[in-house]
C-alpha cells in the first residue's frame, strides 16, 4: 500500500506493509515504528534536546491552560473553514512533546472531523512524551530542513511558535489545503523581553504572509498571564527569544512576579495557491 512518506536514506516513496505496517521503499530501506512509540527516520546532527526538569516543568505550564483563549481561536477558524464530510491529514511541524497536536485533536473531535494526525520533531526525549500522551498519533523523529513527505500530501499543516523557514511547510500542503500559523506579536512577552533588549520599543504588525498562499484569516489574540519568575522563565524557553538570555538574565527574571505578563500572537490561516 502506497504512503506520502519518502525514504530518509534515498527520498525514494514508501510504501506501507500490510501486515506489519512497516514502511519499505524499492531501494529494499525499511523502517518500523519504534518500542518508543514513534518513527526514527533521521536524527540530527545536534537537536536541542530539553533537560527532564525542564520537559515536565513545560507540560505543567501548558496543561494548566495558559494558551486555552488559542485553542478557542483556533476552534471557532477551523470551524468556519474546514469541511466536515472529507477524512483529512493534518501535519504540525516541529510539534514537541505534542501540547499542540494534542489541543487539536480535541478541536477536531469538537467539531466532529476525522482527522489523521501526524508530528514531526527533532528532540527524541520530547516525542517520547507525546507518544505516551497520544499513542493514536503518527510521530516521526526526522531533522526539520527537509521533511520526509511527498509533495502535496496533507490537507493541514501547523506551526506553532515557531519561525517560517524555507519552503518545506508548504511544499508537503495540497493544492487548496490550510496553512495554521501561529507568531508572536509586537506585545508578546514583554514584560519579560524587557530584561533581555535595553530600552525596548515596540515594532511590526502582522506577520509577512509566505508566497504561494491566500490569507483566509488573521487573529490577533492578546490577554494577560499571572505567573511566578519559574514559570515566566519556563514559557521564555518555549520562545525564539531564549536564545538571548543569559545565566543572569534568566536568574532575575526567576526572582520575579509577573502579575500582569502579556500574551500578544497571532493566528494566521492561509490556503496554498493551486
Amino acid at each position: 500500500m502506497k504512503s506520502h512518506y519518502l525514504c530518509p536514506l534515498c527520498q525514494a516513496p514508501m510504501n506501507v506493509h500490510q501486515d506489519s505496517q512497516g514502511l519499505h521503499c524499492a531501494n529494499k530501506h525499511h523502517f518500523d515504528k519504534g518500542p518508543q512509540g514513534y518513527w526514527v527516520f533521521s536524527q540530527p546532527k545536534k537537536p536541542h534536546i530539553d533537560s527532564r526538569q525542564l520537559m515536565r516543568a513545560k507540560h505543567f505550564l501548558l496543561e494548566s491552560g495558559i494558551f486555552t483563549p488559542v485553542i478557542e481561536a483556533l476552534q471557532r477558524q477551523l470551524g468556519e473553514l474546514l469541511p466536515r464530510d472529507a477524512r483529512l491529514s493534518h501535519l504540525d511541524i516541529d510539534s514537541g512533546e505534542g501540547y499542540y497536536l494534542r489541543s487539536l485533536d480535541g478541536v477536531f473531535k469538537a467539531l466532529g472531523l476525522a482527522v489523521e494526525q501526524t508530528g514531526v520533531a527533532e528532540a527524541d526525549n520530547a516525542l517520547f512524551v507525546a507518544a505516551k500522551a497520544q499513542p493514536e498519533a503518527r510521530l516521526i523523529q526526522s531533522q526539520l530542513k527537509t521533511l520526509p513527505f511527498m509533495d502535496d500530501c496533507f490537507d493541514l499543516v501547523s506551526l506553532f511558535d515557531k519561525p517560517l523557514k524555507g519552503k518545506e511547510p508548504l511544499r508537503v500542503l495540497k493544492p487548496g489545503g490550510t496553512f495554521v500559523w501561529l507568531s508572536p506579536g509586537p506585545r508578546h512577552l514583554w514584560q519579560i523581553r524587557e530584561f533581555i533588549y535595553p530600552n525596548l520599543t515596540e515594532k511590526g504588525g502582522e506577520p509577512q504572509q509566505p508566497k504561494g498562499v491566500s490569507l483566509v484569516a488573521s487573529e490577533r489574540i492578546s490577554y494577560s498571564l499571572a505567573l511566578s519568575g519559574e514559570q515566566a522563565l519556563t514559557l521564555l524557553e518555549m520562545t525564539p527569544f531564549a536564545w538571548r538570555a543569559n545565566d543572569k538574565i534568566k536568574r532575575q527574571i526567576a526572582q520575579q512576579n509577573f502579575e500582569s505578563l502579556e500574551i500578544d500572537l497571532y493566528l494566521t490561516l492561509a490556503t496554498k495557491d493551486a
